[in-house]
């Protein structure tokens, strides 16, 4: 029975490095004595370099060291073998008590030390015990340090430690090595509209796909958010990289059922290679950094090598992202107002808010170069909020200086309006701004209603309900079918300006023109052509019963200042407000 019990009972194996015969059978003997549910094997040494191979060669559970072995010492020992078996707790044996033999071993990393006159088995017991124990803390606490918690992948400083060694390895080896910098696409868009979970399950999946796309020999990394980066080494050429890229962005393109939802995403792989672009790690990450931003920049979902011709131009990016955030941060983004003019009788009906940029230091930027960076870089839902305040703010102070009939009309990013929170924000400003509903106007092209018909068609009805009104920008150049304006809650089609140009020529552009006024007329829904710049164009507007336009032949955009002071030089007719074509434009 007692032998069956011994079975079932976990065994330590320790290991006694000890010269001293009588130590070690005390040693045996004291072991024995302990009762619990652990057993304990003992394995002898005598000597400094037969220990160093044991524990080079076997697993210990504990090692029980002598302080003097020789010339040489058990804390000697310790220093050495440090690294082979790092959870490997040492007790340090000594004859005397010597509290500065004491401090060292400490010092040293020792897990107790224990005086060999006052060792009883309870005493060695503990030491053993509590010597396992810290080194599974330590252990715990090195995974926690080095190791990314969410994906299970080496953290940043992991990845930087990880880099250092094979850069140095690399130099004296004569080998090649890459660092890829990895970025999700529309991250952000899937954490705020389906939500954090999804996005933790996203990462995880991610993290498993680069992992299978990688060899062994590669470290693969999470540097934090849904940045990734990669060290690729053993490899003979760029091309061997560039495969390992291809790989990946092929297994990230497809879709992924996360939490009942399907998710589709994509990356972007900046690539830099050692020892073609640079030779240290500050620059070989800067340069890592430019070629992902150049892969965002080139249309998402690819990769780019590092190219020292692009360095420049993405100095020039990363310095715009940082004007954007400031400027967005201290107010540094103005609003101007363009007036809509009823065709028929010349009278405005409304204005259109448009985001207006004077970068610090430098000219003016236009919206078609900061809009898209700031969408890239995750801001375009703040800054969209940023231009709604001021725009419901501007129109309601206009409106107590008695210009109560001219409503504001606000562009609303594809990125923003998906943003889960958006009707809830969107109405918050409007309550805190006073400005009544109805005198604001919402724009959307077809591709932002489109991607997502039933949640956009939800969010409409619900601004709807509330007395906002609802335009389609950019009329007649996204998606052909045109089923969605007998179910959506459209107020206005606005013609894109492009058609517009084309009117005088009896071009493709001049039918398609009619037709789409005809279509507005037919469903009841007003239509505004924008970019009217010719008394020609005009002309034909008017010849088919547009309902309104507006375009630098009525009046440029303007600072709110400037457009209060056209209108208070204005005439007021029955009908609204009228303001002579020389002084607008």
């Amino acid at each position: 029975m007692a032998n069956t019990i011994d079975k079932d009972r976990e065994t330590l194996n320790i290991l006694l490095i000890e010269d001293d015969e009588d130590d070690w059978l005390l040693t045996r003997s004291l072991l024995s004595e302990i009762e619990g549910a652990k057993r304990y094997d003992l394995e002898w040494v005598t000597t400094y370099d037969a220990a160093v191979k044991l524990i080079s060669e076997k697993h210990y559970d504990a090692c029980l060291v002598d302080f003097r072995l020789g010339e040489r010492t058990g804390l000697e020992l310790v220093r050495q073998t440090a690294g082979i078996q790092r959870s490997l707790p040492f007790i340090l044996l000594t004859g005397q008590d010597d509290r500065s033999v004491d401090e060292e071993a400490m010092a040293t990393g020792v897990a107790d030390f224990l005086v060999k006159s006052q060792v009883t088995a309870p005493l060695l017991e503990r030491a053993i015990r509590y010597g396992i124990e810290r080194k599974r803390i330590e252990k715990q606490l090195t995974v926690l340090a080095d190791f990314d918690s969410l994906t299970g992948l080496a953290n940043r400083a992991q990845f930087h430690r990880n880099l250092k060694q094979e850069l140095a390895a690399a130099k004296r080896t004569g080998r090649t090595l890459a660092i890829l910098f990895l970025d999700l696409d529309h991250f952000k868009n899937i954490n705020d509209s389906i939500g954090h979970s999804v996005g933790d399950q996203l990462l995880k999946t991610v993290a498993e796909c680069l992992q299978a796309c990688c060899r062994e020999t590669d470290t693969v990394a999470r540097l934090g958010g849904d940045e990734f980066a990669i060290i690729a080494t053993h490899f003979n050429d760029e091309m061997g990289v560039e495969t390992v890229a291809k790989k990946i962005i092929k297994s990230l393109s497809q879709p992924f059922v996360l939490g009942g939802h399907t998710v589709h995403t994509g990356v972007s792989i900046g690539i830099t290679v050692y020892p073609t672009d640079e030779d240290d790690i500050e620059h070989l990450l800067s340069n890592a950094d430019m070629a992902m931003y150049r892969a965002k920049a080139g249309g998402r979902n690819t990769y780019r090598f590092f190219d020292a011709k692009l360095n420049e131009e993405m100095r020039e990016r990363r310095d715009l992202e940082l004007d954007i955030r400031h400027s967005l941060a201290n107010n540094g983004f103005s609003v101007h107002y363009q007036p809509q003019f009823d065709i028929a009788s010349g009278r405005i009906i409304g204005v259109e808010a448009l985001a207006r940029w004077v970068r610090p230091g430098h000219k003016t930027v236009p919206p078609s170069k900061f809009i898209p960076i700031t969408e890239s870089i995750g801001l375009i839902s703040h800054f969209g909020e940023h231009m709604l305040r001021i725009a419901c703010a501007d129109c309601k102070a206009w409106q107590l200086r008695g210009l109560s009939d001219i409503g504001v009309a606000v562009n609303v990013s594809p990125s923003q309006f998906r943003h889960s929170e958006f009707v809830g924000t969107f109405m918050k400003i409007l309550e805190d701004s006073g400005l009544p509903p109805h005198h604001l106007e919402i724009e959307l092209t077809e591709e932002t209603v489109m991607k997502d018909f039933e949640g956009a068609a939800n969010a409409l009805l619900k601004l709807r309900e509330e007395g906002v009104r609802v335009a389609i920008d950019d009329f007649g150049t996204g998606y052909s079918s045109l089923s969605y304006l007998k179910r959506f809650p459209v107020d206005r089609l606005k013609i894109d300006q492009s058609f517009i140009a084309g009117v005088e020529n009896q071009s493709g552009d001049h039918a398609i023109t009619r037709a789409i006024i005809r279509l507005g007329g037919g469903l009841g829904i007003a239509v505004t052509a924008e970019g009217v710049e010719t008394s020609e164009q005009l002309d034909f507007l008017k010849s088919e019963k547009c309902d309104s336009a507006q375009g630098y032949y009525f009046a440029k955009p303007m600072p709110f200042a400037e457009f209060v002071a056209a209108m208070d030089a204005g005439e007021t007719g029955s009908g609204g407000q009228t303001v002579a074509l020389a002084q607008m434009r």
